[in-house]
């Protein structure tokens, strides 16, 4: 309980996720939902909308749906409630693992950036499938857990360095790979399982356009950045300016993410 509670801590901060990693959904959103195959004119579900990246992706590439987004943190619902405000949009507070609608409510189900931060995959999953009607898709896409988003790859490397504890301070993260979506969408009795890999990049300006966002206290490095006494959190502040800036001046730097994405289609 005291782990569920910090994490969704953690996950209350709207403003404070929208600049660490909302800007990366962002960037992300569009290539997932294309890949997902939305089509204009159907209901989509949004499990674990967040600040509300995909819903506002959908909203705009297909101006005759309708978007349901639903997640955990009454903070981001009210966010995306005001982003996202319209007769096409609606949104609850409700949990991927026991979703508050009936059997076949939806034509797809989407997750973005979620499945690495559920207890049960299998689950969820299966919630999805269970929500969506016969022959719609469910699709969802996460980072890759392999080292492939040097934001976070980067992050607990340079704290690793510092602090032998960070190894493990991924928040309990549960890190996705190859493979794992597939795992789950057929466990879950999905059809035509179709998984691969997207690759998004962000360009900052410079370093504290990078660094501050942390100081915020959202997600798990930012809890962790959040929580070091100033001299700790200034070693890190210098190791993380060294890898990306080296002994230069202040500037712009971009940095990349891959993320796993899959779709599979409800039986019927």
């Amino acid at each position: 309980m005291a782990e569920e509670v910090r994490m969704a801590d953690m996950f209350s901060k709207s403003e404070a996720y929208e600049n660490l990693m909302g800007r990366w959904s962002d960037r992300l959103a569009p290539a997932f939902m294309e890949f997902a195959g939305v089509r204009d004119g159907e209901r989509v579900l949004d499990v674990g909308c967040g600040t509300g990246a995909l819903c506002r992706a959908v909203l705009d590439a297909a101006p005759r749906s309708e978007v349901v987004g639903v997640d955990p943190s009454e903070p981001f619902i009210a966010c995306v409630r005001a982003r996202c405000a319209g007769p096409r949009a609606a949104f609850d507070v409700g949990d991927a693992l026991d979703l508050p609608y009936p059997d076949a409510s939806f034509d797809q189900s989407l997750s973005l950036l979620v499945f690495q931060h559920l207890p049960d995959g299998e689950r969820a999953a299966a919630e999805m499938r269970r929500v969506t009607r016969p022959g719609g898709s469910v699709a969802s896409c996460t980072w890759d857990g392999g080292g492939g988003h040097e934001l976070t790859s980067t992050f607990w490397d340079e704290a690793g360095k510092l602090d032998p504890a960070a190894r493990k301070g991924r928040g309990g993260t549960r890190l996705f790979r190859r493979g794992r979506f597939t795992e789950l969408w057929e466990a879950a009795g999905l059809e035509e399982v179709e998984e691969t890999s997207l690759e998004v990049q962000l360009d900052y300006i410079s370093f504290d356009d990078y660094w501050l966002p942390f100081l915020q206290g959202a997600t798990p490095m930012g809890a962790y950045v959040k929580a070091l006494p100033p001299e700790a959190r200034d070693a890190l502040r210098g190791a993380l300016r060294a890898r990306f800036l080296g002994g230069g001046p202040d500037g712009p730097f971009t940095l990349r993410a891959r993320a796993w994405a899959v779709r599979g289609r409800v039986p019927g």
